[in-house]
């Protein structure tokens, strides 16, 4: 069995921070998860705590994450790299797929996709450390990082058709936008279901996630529909 899980968020924005963490430690396959704000932090708690992973942002306030990434790289560092970043340019982009990332989330973060995507990199690690060659199906496995995967015939376990395309008609276009709350409130369903039913959507691309910012207490996420 592979071992859980060691993660290092470095993003400068404290509440979304603290909202990826929130997210990932429900899942037992991650067993600590810390936090940086900005690159002078986050190379001393990689150097003192050892990640097994970091979700690294690119903008941070004294650098840029991909300075990180080419350092950890020539440092030989054995952790894994998924860049959760606003940034979208293909120089970026391209840069970090050179780097070695193994995955590349745009902001906002659909957790859906997040959840894959910290699965797969278990799995990869449960092969590295307990195979002692490999087949080719298990390297492909292992350097299929960004695909993701044929399209599946079933909809996964907790998702039904009826109630996700109630959901979807929800946001009959693009200036449509709900909160997992106001999902829960329309559906009659309980709001941990809702926000199941938004981020699985958001993940599939049938709407977008969005981090909104209120005057007052936590960002909140909302959805709204994709855009034409």
């Amino acid at each position: 069995m592979a071992q859980p899980l060691t993660i290092l968020i470095v993003e400068d924005e404290t509440t979304l921070a603290e909202m990826h963490a929130e997210f990932i430690r429900q899942f037992p396959e991650c067993s600590q998860v810390w936090l940086a704000g900005n690159l002078t932090q986050a190379r001393a708690m990689i150097a003192r705590l050892r990640p097994s992973l970091i979700l690294l942002d690119n903008y941070l306030p004294d650098g840029k994450g991909i300075t990180l990434l080419h350092e950890l790289i020539q440092a030989h560092t054995p952790c894994g790299v998924i860049f959760t970043t606003a940034a979208s340019d293909m120089d970026t982009v391209s840069e970090a797929v050179r780097g070695g990332v193994f995955d590349y989330l745009v902001k906002p973060v659909s957790y859906e996709r997040l959840h894959q995507t910290l699965m797969r990199y278990q799995q990869r690690m449960q092969m590295l450390a307990h195979t002692a060659s490999a087949s080719q199906r298990q390297i492909d496995q292992m350097f299929n990082a960004y695909a993701r995967g044929e399209p599946r015939a079933e909809l996964p376990v907790g998702i039904d058709g009826l109630t996700l395309e109630k959901v979807l008609a929800l946001f009959p276009d693009d200036e449509i936008s709900h909160t997992a709350e106001t999902v829960a409130q329309t559906l009659k369903l309980s709001r941990t279901t809702a926000r199941r039913y938004l981020e699985y959507a958001a993940g599939q691309q049938r709407i977008r996630a969005e981090i909104v910012y209120g005057k007052v207490g936590r960002p909140q996420r909302s959805y709204r529909g994709a855009e034409t």
